[in-house]
């Protein structure tokens, strides 16, 4: 099925529920945005992965796809089905991969899941969804993840940093997770930080939105005090965007602030257990990965065979992830 532009006046994107799973089709998404550039595009997104476009340009409607309340069950998906007949959409495109396509009345309607079916597993998501839209017709601009910086959270963060530098290098660093098994231990951050403060001349920013995230950011915070930044609480992802933005070098496990910094092209050391690198790691920025030094890493989160308890993510040595991030700061386009 190829797309013929004049004929798509209007699209209906279908987007995701995770906030790190919509940034990996940013640029599948902004690649289609650009190949139909007079088309009005409508997304339906999840209540969790709204910040991942809220406020950009490229988008004319975004409607909420709250499957807990309004589209929640078969009636949920009886009335967006109905909802997308009766926008009259020429091109839909679903990111869930459901075959709600095939009922929505549009002219174009590929299942998202067929194209990538025969993919090699090991390809990374990015450009999972970079080959299906590229399928229907649709040439690869740019394989660059998309985010959106407002313009106001870029003056906030410049004006911050302007004051606190000095010629100092910034450093971001991010411990936590919602999920405990992708938690940078506390400790690991605070014996990185030291080196980077004491060689590197850093400053560094300390992120984390959740409470247990804050929780874990203000260990670390205090440890490091005073050359550090407190990025933590409650921050727009914006905000946290336009920060990055300004950043020689960003610290994180497998979170989705870590595809943001691919997004924005933060240099990024990105350490791994329970999850596959190949597969959800960086996306063309200048990155390192430290993987656990275990035969069982990655398990795909689906049980450690080390016990319930076991934090796969302690064992990550040091010096390991010193000696990556050093080499980011000296040599960040060496990836």
């Amino acid at each position: 099925m190829k797309i013929i532009p004049k004929h798509v006046k209007k699209v209906a994107v279908i987007g995701l529920s995770c906030l790190g799973d919509m940034l990996l089709a940013s640029a599948a998404l902004w690649n289609l945005r650009r190949f139909l550039p007079e088309a009005y595009f409508v997304l339906w997104v999840g209540p969790g992965a709204v910040a991942a476009v809220e406020g950009d340009p490229i988008w004319d409607e975004i409607r909420l796809y709250d499957k807990a309340e309004r589209y929640k069950g078969l009636k949920g998906r009886i009335r967006l089905i109905r909802e997308l007949r009766e926008g009259k959409f020429d091109l839909i495109i679903d990111l869930r991969s459901t075959l709600m396509p095939l009922f929505s009345g549009c002219t174009y309607n590929p299942l998202w899941g067929l194209r990538e079916f025969f993919l090699p597993k090991k390809i990374h998501e990015a450009e999972r969804n970079l080959y299906a839209v590229s399928t229907l017709g649709v040439p690869i601009y740019s394989r660059q993840l998309r985010f959106h910086v407002k313009e106001e959270d870029k003056r906030r963060a410049l004006e911050v940093l302007s004051k606190i530098l000095e010629g100092k290098k910034f450093v971001m660093m991010n411990p936590g997770s919602r999920n405990p098994k992708k938690r940078l231990p506390p400790r690991l951050c605070i014996e990185v930080g030291e080196k980077l403060i004491e060689n590197e001349n850093a400053v560094i920013g300390i992120i984390g939105y959740s409470k247990e995230e804050e929780r874990d950011a203000k260990v670390v915070l205090k440890a490091l005090a005073p050359n550090v930044l407190d990025l933590s609480g409650p921050l727009s992802l914006s905000a946290v965007g336009a920060f990055m933005e300004k950043a020689s070098l960003f610290i994180t496990g497998d979170t989705a602030a870590m595809h943001l910094a691919s997004a924005v092209g933060v240099p990024t050391v990105a350490v791994f257990g329970p999850s596959r690198p190949h597969r959800y790691g960086p996306w063309g920025n200048p990155h390192r990965v430290v993987l656990v030094p275990l035969p069982c890493a990655p398990c795909d989160d689906r049980g450690c065979v080390k016990g319930e308890d076991f934090r796969c993510l302690e064992l990550v040595n040091p010096k390991e992830l010193y000696k990556c991030s050093v080499e980011l700061l000296k040599n960040p386009i060496s990836y």
